[in-house]
């Protein structure tokens, strides 16, 4: 029996050796860890820091940039509402790049406008960007607004909201009416807002939607293009045309 108690004796001492083995090995471990982590919060640190001075610096580079293309926007704006061959450019150029998205009075708003204008500033401090998009219109029997505007804002966490202008319509503004098919086939005519038919004026009135500004943006940036792809589009056409036009001539030859 006392050789039993001295090995049990034993195996107790063993056990507290190995556990106080274990801790001392934990907090060896945690005190390594600890110090890591302490290295790697300041290198994290310095890194939020540089990426943080190296936005701000590219908003301030931007917005310097958008202040330089906006003088000459304007310029373009004025001398495109002076001269008389550009008429009605606006709505030329909306109703060729935009048309996949029109609805059924889309192209009555487009007809009325006069100007387009698409503004972006940017405030580098509070890393806040506005995009600001009018149209200008001239008089007409839809709405009595000479302008209409949406304002988009974008804060540093990505954020927006949005302002726009309400639209008021005259009492001349026409009617809209749509079909629908009851369960019983009998097919009935409903009238409708006149936005609710318009992809522009809902947009318009609508939340904020950045991506179909950044279309009308890219429009005002370069409208000539949409143009000069119709031109293009239209040469290849004649062209074409014209080839076939010759093969008829050569298939009479042929005949006679």
């Amino acid at each position: 029996m006392s050789k039993s108690k001295g090995n049990n004796k034993k195996v107790v001492k063993v056990e507290q050796e190995k556990t106080i083995e274990k801790e001392n090995n934990t907090n060896t471990t945690i005190d390594i860890s600890q110090d890591i982590q302490d290295k790697l919060n300041v290198i994290n640190d310095k890194i939020k820091v540089i990426f943080e001075e190296n936005k701000k610096k590219m908003l301030q580079v931007e917005n310097k940039y958008n202040q330089q293309l906006k003088s000459q926007f304007k310029k373009r704006s004025e001398l495109l509402q002076k001269s008389k061959d550009f008429q009605g450019f606006w709505g030329t150029v909306l109703s060729k790049a935009m048309i996949d998205n029109f609805a059924e009075n889309d192209q009555a708003v487009v007809d009325c406008l006069t100007n387009m204008e698409v503004e972006t500033d940017i405030n580098p401090e509070k890393e806040e960007i506005t995009k600001k998009i009018t149209f200008s219109f001239k008089d007409n029997s839809i709405f009595k607004n000479k302008q209409i505007t949406k304002e988009i804002i974008t804060d540093k966490d990505g954020n927006s909201t949005c302002k726009n202008t309400k639209v008021e319509y005259t009492n001349n503004t026409p009617i809209t009416t749509t079909s629908t098919t009851s369960k019983n086939n009998n097919k009935k005519r409903k009238q409708v807002d006149f936005a609710e038919q318009s992809f522009i004026l809902t947009w318009l009135q609508d939340d904020a939607d950045l991506d179909t500004f950044e279309e009308f943006s890219r429009l005002y940036e370069d409208p000539f293009s949409i143009l000069e792809e119709e031109d293009i589009e239209d040469d290849e056409d004649d062209e074409d045309d014209e080839e076939y036009g010759e093969d008829d001539n050569e298939d009479d030859e042929d005949d006679e």
